[in-house]
């Protein structure tokens, strides 16, 4: 018999030293083996499934790779697709639980037991020789199935899966705001892009020059062949040449890396751009009405659909706190099994309800109805501020797209006035009557103001892709997830040449009215 102190003492002590084990661990640095390791895969991961360049890149191809291939726009996707995951979980919240349990219990004696009667307020004497009696054995197996189901809580898990579908519907509105900069972006790199290739070429070929002119010049001036002040101010002329163009060069170096990242391509692939030789310079069309251009914006910008998707799940939440305050009411039933042998049945069913309320609850209806009320009026506040801010945007765009015409104008004249300077100059330093200084400044003016155009003209492209993103347009093409990459590129090219040209399908007054009706109508 005194085995079972024995063995209790032994499990205790185990228990004991389970739990300080458990306690005292540390924390474990990554091995550089794991490190690198992982910088491997990570490596190999970037570079798969990525399509192979098999030609010049043109604009549409750029965004289409972008589209395909950035880890931003992939990193969104992901995220959709998990708030949608997480919205199948969310509606097994609104099932019953049904939970199975099963058990095996060993005593080291009988639970065995004795009984008084009950005199007066006290019970009687066990006396010297009680009789005890016994309803259970050392060891029993027991199991059961049943099934709970708490109404308030499915409720409460019901309005917490339609604000899931609602942030699931949030997800979406985000991954396309991302689309919209990630484009915007890609535009304006591949424009920077095209302009550094065709001008780095014009760039260094013009610093070896001036750099040479700048010797000529210093062992002029050690010969004494010219005045002191004259060498010294050609050559700080040509100095400032030199900085001008050094910082043309730095500011060009990193955009076709920055291109290349963009479409999800390693810095060190080589790729060439199809606008560099044959350099586009259409000028786009927008000769949209500015009350269109607003309508469209209010009705498909990503900002305020998430707006209003958040005023949606305040609203649930509003639900959600009132049914808060109502009675819980459970229901159960079960299979259950027991194999004593003292048992009559050993195996039986069973079935409950339980109610359950907290009283003060009645005390916070005032307090909670103030503060949903306020949160309605806090998220309708929030719409309009988005979407004052939305308009001003519609607007911004507006204006700077039809300055940025302006500007690629000027530019244009400008280059073409240098460019026929240049020209002057050249046929003067053949007949030998200017200087190299002259001809190496003419130069550096000309490349300036082929520099200025070209930026002129990225401009007016970006600004143009800002009113389409300012009116939340999608540039996505139905079905584009499943399209390869040259089918996407090939309806980008289709979309844009469409939009280039004006035909740009807008939100009428039409649309707006006959919309609200049918909302007044519903609401009746």
């Amino acid at each position: 018999m005194a085995i079972y102190p024995v063995f209790g003492k032994t499990m205790l002590a185990m228990l004991v030293a389970t739990t300080i084990v458990g306690c005292s661990v540390s924390p474990v640095r990554l091995s550089d083996n794991d490190v690198m390791a992982n910088a491997s895969d990570n490596s190999a991961l970037l570079e798969k499934n990525v399509a192979p360049i098999t030609g010049p890149i043109d604009l549409n191809e750029a965004f289409a790779r972008t589209i395909k291939y950035n880890r931003d726009a992939r990193l969104k996707a992901f995220e959709a697709v998990v708030s949608q995951g997480q919205l199948a979980v969310d509606k097994f919240d609104m099932l019953p639980e049904l939970a199975a349990k099963a058990g095996y219990n060993q005593r080291s004696n009988y639970a065995a037991s004795a009984s008084v009667t009950f005199s007066g307020d006290e019970p009687s004497s066990l006396g010297s020789n009680p009789s005890y009696s016994v309803s259970s054995d050392k060891s029993t197996v027991n199991a059961s199935i049943g099934a709970t189901w708490d109404v308030l809580d499915f409720g409460l898990s019901y309005y917490r899966a339609k604000q899931q579908a609602d942030r699931f519907l949030i997800s979406k509105e985000r991954e396309r705001k991302v689309v919209h900069s990630i484009m915007e972006q890609s535009r304006n790199a591949y424009y920077r892009a095209v302009s550094a290739e065709r001008l780095l070429s014009k760039i260094n070929p013009l610093i070896i020059k001036a750099r040479a002119a700048l010797v000529d010049s210093a062992k002029i001036e050690k010969l004494r062949a010219q005045s002191p002040m004259e060498a010294l101010t050609y050559q700080r002329a040509l100095l400032e040449s030199l900085r001008t163009l050094q910082d043309i060069r730095k500011d060009l170096m990193p955009a076709k890396t920055e291109l290349a990242v963009l479409m999800g391509l390693n810095p060190s692939v080589d790729f060439e751009l199809a606008d560099v030789n044959n350099p586009n310079s259409d000028i786009p069309v927008l000769n949209i009405d500015m009350s269109d251009m607003e309508r469209t914006a209010l009705v498909l910008r990503p900002e305020l659909r998430e707006a209003q998707y958040q005023e949606r799940i305040t609203q649930e939440e509003v639900h959600s706190a009132f049914l808060s305050l109502f009675p819980s009411l459970s229901l159960s039933a079960g299979l259950n099994y027991n194999d004593s042998d003292y048992l009559r049945y050993n195996d039986w069913t069973s079935a409950g309800v339980g109610l359950n309320w907290n009283l003060m609850n009645v005390f916070r209806y005032g307090k909670l109805d103030k503060l949903n009320d306020l949160k309605i009026a806090a998220g309708k506040q929030r719409s309009l501020a988005t979407s004052m801010a939305v308009i001003s945007q519609v607007h911004i765009a507006d204006i700077q797209f039809k300055e940025s015409n302006d500007t690629y104008d000027l530019a244009t004249q400008y280059y073409d006035v240098a460019q026929r300077i240049k020209a002057q100059v050249d046929s003067s330093r053949t007949a030998q009557s200017v200087g190299d200084l002259t001809v190496i400044r003419e130069d550096l003016n000309a490349l300036l103001a082929e520099l200025r155009r070209d930026v002129a003209y990225a401009d007016l492209q970006n600004n143009f892709g800002k009113v389409l993103v300012s009116m939340g347009l999608d540039p996505l093409p139905e079905g584009f997830g499943s399209m390869s990459l040259e089918e996407l590129s090939t309806a980008f090219n289709n979309m844009f040449a469409r939009w280039e040209q004006g035909d740009i399908e807008v939100i009428s007054a039409e649309e707006m009215q006959s919309a609200l009706a049918a909302k007044s109508v519903a609401e009746k």
